[in-house]
Formats: C-alpha cells, structure tokens, sequence
C-alpha cells in the first residue's frame, strides 16, 4: 500500500489546523482541519503517494472534482476543493462529526423500520449523483457516515466519473476499491455504470440487514468467482427478522445480470418504502 507524504506529525495542512486523524482507507488518510482565519471544521483527505497513475489521471481527479463541487446534496459530503501542493495531494470536503456505517452495524440494536430510513436516505443521496452522471464505484459500510443528529452522508465517491473514472485493475486501483463490493461487470473488466453501483448496493444492504458478508471465502480467487457465478444465502437464513420481500429485493439487486437489478434508486426506494408499510 502506498506510503503517505513523510510528515511524521502534522500540524497544519495548506493553512489549516489539524487537530487528529479520523480515518484512513486504501485511497488516503483524513484529517480533521480547522480554518484559523474562520473557524470552520474541514475534513482533509491526503491522498497517498501511489494514487495517481500517471499525470493524466492527476489532471482527471482536478477536472473531476471541478464538478463534484457544483453537487448540493444533503445525503453527499460535500466536496470543497482539490489542492495539490507538490509534497500533499489534498481534497478538502464537509467535515461530518459521527461514525460510519461499519460502527453501526457493530454497535446499534437491530431494527428494521430505523434500517429502512437509513437505507432511504442512501437511495436519496446515490440516486442524486446518478443522475448527475456519475458513478460512485466504492460503495461500502465505510463509506457511508452518520452526523450526530443521523443524518447519513455518502462519501469517497471522488473516485468516480462521468461514466467511470478508471478501469478495475489498471495500475495501483486494486487497492482503491473494496473486492467484497465489487460488481461482476467491473471483475470482467466492462464500464463501470449506475448499475455497477446497484449491485454494491445489494451487497451493503446484505451485510448491513445481516451482519455477515455475503461470500464467506478465503481467498481473492474464490471471492471474484463468487461474485462472477455464485448467489449467496438469501438473507432471511443468515437473520430470520429479515422480511422475506426485503431479503428478494436484496437478491435481485446482487444479480449478476445488470438489467435483471432494480434500474434507479428511485425504484428501490419505491419498493422498501412498500415493505416498511407492510410491517407498521
């Protein structure tokens, strides 16, 4: 994995504070930053040293994150700028003060009805940058965060691009996307499209309805033909509180076939709101 800039303690980061560090994944490390001059609170991503293939994947974050900061969604972090300074590759983004997704699962009570808004919220936010052409391609618990009043924001999707950024295994990429969340179409080397995100989406839904991970494997090998030829348990045998409509919808979003998936958030959302109906 690619080493960060040699900063062994960094106090300021083009001209903010930085008071710790809240999180760190294959793509960056993120600090929490503070303007001096107007007291905002900033999340600062340094991207690590390996990210970038070559120039010309460099020149398309910056073109990239030139649109990513015209989206105005209350279910997206924010994304504020991109400042590469020669020693720091840096994207500043809307700084959100609770966990993720993954701190949910470990720690909150099983509830269907709180699960189900969450999810809603989820559709909300990737539906919306669906439908401003982009794909997030990183779908996952971590990428996923709550602020301390709930509310849930989206995060990491600079990765994306109008019709995909990058290729699943050029260069050093196999470490900036989550092999469990993978779609079958990525695996085989196709356009990463909304529908890629659709099937991520399935498996998310699985471990967060569930618990478990879908492909209980031991090896990449194993896990990409899973994902290429295997369907998993249906999720009501890996947690019987599940709804069985609910468990279908989580299947049909995790086929390996793009068009036999839900096609738009807004249709997946649609149907769980149907579900959270059936159970009041």
């Amino acid at each position: 994995m690619g080493e960060f800039p040699k900063k062994s303690d960094v106090t300021q980061l083009l001209g903010y504070n930085t008071t710790h560090i809240v999180g760190e994944g294959g793509t960056g490390r993120v600090y929490r930053g503070i303007d001096p001059k107007s007291g905002q609170t900033v999340a600062i991503k340094v991207l690590r040293t390996n990210f970038f293939r070559n120039k010309m994947h460099e020149r398309e974050l910056a073109k990239n994150v030139k649109k990513f900061k015209k989206l105005d969604h209350v279910n997206l972090v924010k994304v504020l700028d991109y400042k590469p300074d020669g020693e720091n590759n840096c994207i500043i983004l809307e700084f959100v003060d609770g966990p993720d997704m993954k701190w949910y699962i470990d720690t909150r009570p099983w509830a269907l009805q709180e699960r189900l808004v969450v999810l809603a919220q989820i559709c909300n936010g990737l539906g919306y940058l669906h439908e401003k052409g982009f794909v997030h391609h990183d779908l996952k618990p971590a990428n996923i965060l709550f602020t301390r009043k709930g509310q849930v924001k989206l995060c990491d999707f600079s990765l994306a691009g109008t019709g995909g950024l990058m290729a699943m295994f050029d260069g050093g990429l196999k470490e900036q996307v989550t092999p469990m969340y993978v779609s079958p179409e990525l695996i085989r080397k196709e356009k990463a499209t909304h529908l890629s995100d659709m099937y991520s989406l399935g498996v998310l839904m699985y471990v967060f309805f569930t618990g478990k991970i879908p492909f209980e494997v031991d090896t990449l090998q194993k896990l990409y033909h899973c994902h290429l030829n295997e369907m998993p348990n249906h999720p009501t045998i890996a947690n019987n509180e599940i709804p069985e409509p609910l468990g279908n919808i989580i299947m049909r979003l995790m086929s390996k076939d793009p068009e036999r998936r839900f096609q738009t958030c807004d249709q997946l959302r649609i149907t769980l709101a149907d579900i959270g109906q059936s159970r009041i």
